[in-house]
């Protein structure tokens, strides 16, 4: 037996499916609000190249490009994978209470987003401001 139908075989649990739905509703979360971002930066940049100048026109980043079609292929993926378990969920459980438990995912995945974002920018703004301060040679306040 090979193990892919291993894995078929053995059923999920109700709960560990209504916790999945709950997860990848929460992964979701997390991925859409940088996926936005990437895709709305790759407009800005397209809008600011064209402008009128004597200078080169600035190219669009193709490292740019990447991350927003791999956020975006990233954020299919769950979606797909969030269907397939609320399908097998509401066919074990007829009125199983999807939509709240993917809310509450949701919502869980972008607290965690904010928090890491404001970490992040909280250690940059550190550490230019200590970059800063080696330059000039005194503490900034």
């Amino acid at each position: 037996m090979a193990p892919s139908d291993l894995a078929a075989e053995i059923p999920l649990s109700t709960e560990r499916l209504r916790l999945a739905v709950t997860g990848l509703g929460g992964i979701a979360g997390a991925l859409v609000v940088p996926m936005l971002s990437s895709w709305l930066g790759l407009l800005m940049q397209l809008l600011e190249g064209d402008r009128g100048g004597l200078g080169p026109r600035p190219r669009l980043s193709g490292l740019s490009a990447l991350k927003a079609l791999m956020l975006t292929v990233l954020l299919a993926f769950i979606a797909v994978n969030w269907q397939k378990a609320a399908g097998e969920l509401r066919q074990m459980q007829a009125e199983a209470p999807i939509l709240g438990s993917t809310l509450a995912g949701f919502g869980v995945g972008l607290v965690f987003w904010a928090v890491y974002a404001l970490a992040i920018s909280s250690l940059r703004a550190d550490f230019e401001r200590a970059r800063l301060s080696r330059r000039i040679g005194g503490l900034l306040r």
